[in-house]
């Protein structure tokens, strides 16, 4: 009886072992540019999760929004948190804004027209950009882009 008492507080401990809380975001972003000059305004970083499991664990992807000085700050459960500890690959998207009538709304549903960027940059099944985000790092990076 008493091992079976025993065998029984074990388990319960374990089960609060299981890490199936969300991890911490660590402070991460950078600065992209499109041929080592202009900043890309406007364009979509997102850091796609290499893990499926790991992506589904923090219920998404980071994203950031590139600013007008070509920086970016990364949001994954809120905005500007950062990222997850892991390993990324990188898309960046960037394509014209969406044109807007006088009032100020959009006439188009998000972007208006191709992207301005090579293909390579936009695909998350093979990424041509993959980052670590470690804790202890300064977790910014800087992407040129073409």
């Amino acid at each position: 009886m008493t091992r079976l008492f025993c065998a029984g507080i074990c388990l319960f401990a374990l089960a609060g072992c299981g890490g199936t809380g969300k991890p911490d975001a660590l402070p991460s972003g950078g600065k992209v540019t499109f041929n080592k000059t202009t900043p890309p305004v406007g364009a979509l970083v997102v850091f796609h999760p290499v893990d499926p499991a790991f992506e589904k664990r923090i219920g998404g992807k980071p994203f950031g929004k590139v600013k007008d000085d070509g920086t970016f700050a990364l949001t994954t459960f809120a905005e500007g948190d950062g990222a997850p500890e892991g390993e990324y690959g990188v898309t960046i998207d960037w394509r014209p804004p969406a044109k807007e009538n006088k009032a100020g709304f959009s006439l188009t549903e998000g972007s208006a027209g191709p992207a301005k960027l090579k293909p390579k940059y936009g695909n998350p099944q093979q990424p041509f950009i993959k980052v670590t985000v470690k804790k202890g790092d300064t977790n910014q990076f800087s992407f040129d882009v073409d």
